[in-house]
């Protein structure tokens, strides 16, 4: 063991030889990793301390998982183009938000905890249908299995996209601060692509997330938005909506779209007009990849492809590796 850790990291590790329960010791194991120094020297020991943490964080689903043996699954089976979990601590709107954006009869009260487990709801954007997902509310210590923090965290992980709703009528950066905690402790890094990239950690997992701040005809909500957006701005895209008063919602429709980082591709054979219904791949796909979608004999046999859209001109030919861009028309050549 290195010779320079901290009296911190020693009295974190004495409180994690006492902890009793797996709860304390996914705390006490998170406050070695940061207290910890992060040098040549401690690398393997900051290994081990992330690979413990991911063994108690199974071990914690599991027990949560028991508790309810017998009830219903927070298991939501992903449907449409996408699934976007709706989090957000209790009270901050998310079921009048899932309401104004499908129409999915989620219960709307003004007391915290109204949902008890996940609410889906289909939201047209355009030409293709996103599935939300309503979580129960996270709340400070939810990662380590208080409420149902750990099943609802479960969802978020499982769904394609996060979106943070968060109550500007009340204190907006406290919020988000919360909910970056629980998420990070559960091993869900949240815009951050690169941290994943470098981690040998397995059980972490990267998703795209942006900000809806609800409530926004309350008094003051302009200002304290325009707070959450100064320090979380560069992170996060973000919107200021008033879910309670309606209206039309496409702004928010679009973020969340493009925060999806998905396009919409249409097929069509020679001398045939496009496909009505698009393909919905990832953002940066190629020819290549739609022609693996269409059928696997086409990865072997295409040659060239043209497209109508992001090509220089209509019906431009291009190879396979040809990156694709929103609502391009692809006609594909064996």
């Amino acid at each position: 063991m290195p010779t320079n850790l901290s009296p911190e990291y020693f009295k974190a590790e004495e409180r994690y030889q006492q902890a009793k329960t797996i709860e304390e010791k996914i705390l006490a194991t998170q406050e070695l990793i940061r207290v910890a120094p992060k040098h040549k020297g401690t690398e393997k020991l900051l290994k081990t301390l992330k690979r413990r943490l991911a063994k108690l964080r199974e071990e914690l689903q599991k027990q949560q998982s028991r508790r309810v043996g017998g009830g219903h699954s927070f298991a939501v089976k992903k449907e449409g183009a996408a699934q976007v979990a709706l989090v957000g601590v209790p009270n901050s709107g998310k079921s009048m938000l899932l309401r104004w954006l499908t129409g999915a009869r989620s219960e709307v009260a003004d007391y915290p905890f109204t949902t008890q487990r996940p609410v889906p709801g289909m939201m047209r954007f355009e030409d293709i249908q996103i599935q939300f997902v309503e979580v129960p509310a996270l709340i400070k210590g939810s990662s380590t299995g208080k409420g149902l923090g750990t099943q609802s965290l479960g969802v978020a992980r499982n769904a394609d996209a996060i979106a943070l709703v968060i109550d500007v009528s009340t204190d907006p950066i406290a919020q988000v601060k919360t909910l970056l905690v629980e998420f990070e402790a559960a091993g869900i890094l949240l815009n951050q692509v690169d941290k994943v990239e470098d981690t040998p950690d397995k059980n972490l997992v990267q998703r795209q997330a942006a900000i809806i701040a609800t409530k926004g005809d309350f008094r003051g909500a302009r200002e304290r938005f325009e707070r959450l957006r100064r320090t979380f701005g560069d992170r996060f895209p973000m919107v200021l909506v008033s879910a309670e008063k309606g209206g039309d919602p496409y702004e928010l429709k679009r973020l969340i779209f493009e925060n999806l980082k998905i396009i919409r591709i249409y097929t069509k054979r020679p001398d045939k007009k496009s496909s009505e219904r698009p393909l919905v791949l990832p953002n940066g796909s190629t020819v290549l990849d739609v022609a693996r979608v269409v059928h696997k004999d086409l990865v072997r046999d295409l040659k060239f492809a043209r497209v109508w859209g992001s090509a220089r001109f209509s019906g431009q030919q291009v190879p396979r590796d040809y990156s694709l861009q929103d609502k391009d028309i692809v006609e594909l050549h064996a």
